[in-house]
C-alpha cells in the first residue's frame, strides 16, 4: 500500500478529462481510487458504530478487497462513484451515504432522467406520472429497459441503495418518492442514455408494447411535473389530528418528530399531545389510529413523550448511546475536536467505546412516567410503511411493546430498536470526488434483540395496489377502518 500513496501525486497528475455528447467525463487513475478506498476504509472501521452490524470483518475485508480489484485499472469516475455506493450499500444502514462533489458532483446531478414517476409492489415496477411525450396509459407496468427486466433492475439498484436492515421494502418504496427516485437512479446505475427501449404492459388493454422513450434533462422533467402534479403551497404539517365522533375514533398523523427544527422548545410535541389526548378524553373515543407512514424520523424524545399516555409505569427508552471514538480521536487525526466530550459527556466502557452520559441533547434515555392527566386505555392501531424512517421506526416498536398497538401496512425503512442517527459527519476523497457521510452514535433501544437489526414488521400487511394509486384511494386505512376495528 506504501506505493500507491507514493504514486497518488502521479495519479492526480494523470486524471484526465473527456469530453463527448457535450458532456464531460472524468477518469480516474488507480492510485487515486484505491487511496481514497483505504481512506474510507479507515473510517468505517474505526468510527462507524454500524459497519460490522450486518457483516463479518472477514466480510467486510473481502468486499474492500473486490472493489479495490475492480479499481486498479483507469475508470470513469462515475462507475467510480458506483462502487463507494455499493461500498456504503453493504453496511445497510440508512444514516450512513455516499455522495458526490465537485465536477463530478455536478455531471450526477445534472444526469437526464426517465420522463415518468413509478410505484413499485412485489418486485414489479408501475408508471403512474408519464412525463414523457408518448401516450403510455398511467398504470401501465414496466416490463424491461434496454432488456433488464423489471426485478433485475429492482436488485441492481438495492446493490448500490439500501436502508437500515436487510430488508427491501424501505427502498423500493422510497423508489417512488422524492429522494431517492427511481427515475434518477436507474441512468445512475445503469448509464445515461438518450434514449430507452421501454418494454411496457399497457394498465388498459394488457397488450405488451415495445417503444423507445426520450431522457429528459433535470430543468424539463421539473417543468412539466409542475404542470401535471400541483405544487403543494406549503411544506407538510408536522402533526395534525381530527375525532370522528360517528364512527368513534380518532385519528393522530405525525408526519415527523420535529416541527421546525430540533432546536425548537421542548414542550412542542408534549403541549400537542395533550391538547390530542384530552379531547380523546373529553370524547371518549375509544379507538386511536397513529399514522406514522412517511414519518422520516425526528427527536426519538418526541415518540417518548408520545409514550406516556400509554404507559402505566416508567420506562428508558432507550438502553444506551455509545460512540466508538472520543474527541481525543479527532485531534490526533485532523489537530481539531467536534465537541462530543463536552456534548454528551463520554465516559469509557470496559471494551473500549465510549458511553453517552449527558441527556439534555439526547432525551431518550431519561425517564419518562405515565402521564396522570388524560391516559389514553383504548385501542391502538399503528400505520407504518416503507417510508418510515429512524425516529419514525423506533416509535412504531415501542408503541408495540409497550401500548400493543396493531401495526398496519407494510415494513419500514428503519430499525425496529436501534439508531445510528446521532451526529454525523461527512468525510470526502482526496483524490476523487467522491464522499461519505457517516453517524457517530449509535443507540440501542428497549426492544428485544432478535427483532432490533431488523426493520418493524407490521401485524396486517396491507398496501395500495396500482388501482388504488390511480384513484387515490388509501387502502391501508380503509382496511383499519372496516376491517380491523370492528374485530378489536
Amino acid at each position: 500500500m506504501d506505493t500507491i500513496f507514493r504514486l497518488i501525486l502521479i495519479g492526480f497528475l494523470s486524471m484526465y478529462i473527456v469530453k463527448g455528447r457535450a458532456q464531460e467525463y472524468l477518469v480516474y487513475q488507480p492510485e487515486q481510487m484505491l487511496a481514497d478506498l483505504e481512506k474510507f476504509k479507515t473510517i468505517l472501521t474505526k468510527i462507524h458504530p454500524g459497519t460490522y452490524t450486518h457483516q463479518t470483518h472477514e466480510e467486510f475485508d473481502q468486499m474492500i478487497n473486490d472493489l479495490m480489484f475492480r479499481s486498479s485499472k483507469p475508470m470513469e469516475a462515475k462507475a467510480f462513484y458506483k462502487i463507494v455506493l455499493q461500498l456504503i450499500a453493504n453496511i445497510h444502514d440508512g444514516h450512513t451515504q455516499a455522495y458526490t462533489f465537485g465536477k463530478l458532483g455536478s455531471v450526477i446531478h445534472n444526469q437526464k432522467r426517465l420522463p415518468f414517476q413509478v410505484y413499485i409492489r412485489d418486485e414489479r415496477i408501475f408508471i403512474v406520472k408519464n412525463l414523457s411525450t408518448l401516450e403510455i396509459t398511467e398504470g401501465s407496468e414496466i416490463l424491461s429497459i434496454d432488456s433488464n427486466l423489471s426485478n433485475e433492475i429492482i436488485f441492481e439498484i438495492l446493490a448500490h441503495y439500501s436502508s437500515d436492515g436487510k430488508s427491501h421494502s424501505g427502498m423500493q418504496h422510497w423508489l417512488g418518492g422524492p429522494y431517492k427516485s427511481f427515475y434518477r437512479l436507474y441512468p445512475e446505475i445503469f448509464g445515461e442514455r438518450p434514449i430507452y427501449n421501454l418494454v411496457y404492459r399497457d394498465y388498459k388493454t394488457k397488450k405488451i408494447i415495445k417503444t423507445k422513450i426520450k431522457s429528459i434533462s433535470k430543468e424539463i422533467y421539473e417543468t412539466r411535473a409542475s404542470k401535471k402534479i400541483p405544487l403543494e403551497t406549503k411544506p407538510e404539517e408536522a402533526f395534525n389530528f381530527n375525532i370522528n365522533k360517528k364512527d368513534d375514533y380518532a385519528y393522530l398523523k405525525i408526519s415527523r418528530f420535529f416541527k421546525e427544527s430540533y432546536d425548537e422548545p421542548e414542550n412542542t410535541y408534549p403541549d400537542f399531545y395533550k391538547q390530542c389526548f384530552k379531547k380523546i378524553s373529553n370524547n371518549n373515543i375509544k379507538n386511536l389510529i397513529i399514522d406514522l407512514r412517511n414519518n422520516g424520523g425526528g427527536k426519538a424524545s418526541n415518540a417518548a413523550y408520545l409514550l406516556q399516555y400509554f404507559i402505566d409505569q416508567s420506562i428508558t427508552p432507550a438502553k444506551e448511546i455509545v460512540t466508538l471514538v472520543d474527541d481525543k480521536y479527532f485531534l490526533e487525526i485532523t489537530g481539531d475536536t467536534i465537541n462530543l466530550n463536552e456534548s454528551f459527556g463520554l465516559k469509557q466502557k470496559t471494551d473500549g467505546t465510549f458511553r453517552v452520559t449527558k441527556h439534555e441533547l439526547l432525551r431518550d434515555l431519561m425517564n419518562y412516567a405515565p402521564i396522570e392527566e388524560y391516559p389514553y386505555k383504548g385501542r391502538l392501531v399503528v400505520l407504518i410503511n416503507g417510508g418510515t424512517a429512524s425516529a419514525g421506526g423506533i416509535a412504531a416498536s415501542l408503541l408495540k411493546k409497550y401500548a400493543n398497538a396493531n401495526l398496519v401496512g407494510t415494513e419500514t425503512y428503519g430499525y425496529a430498536g436501534i439508531s445510528n442517527g446521532v451526529r454525523q459527519i461527512p468525510v470526502k476523497g482526496n483524490h476523487t470526488e467522491t464522499a461519505i457521510y457517516l453517524p457517530l452514535l449509535h443507540a440501542k433501544y428497549t426492544i428485544d434483540e432478535h427483532i432490533q437489526k431488523r426493520s418493524v414488521v407490521p401485524d396486517h400487511n396491507v398496501s395500495n395496489s396500482i388501482q388504488d394509486i390511480l384513484e387515490n384511494n388509501d387502502a391501508v386505512l380503509e382496511f383499519t377502518l372496516k376491517k380491523l376495528l370492528p374485530t378489536m
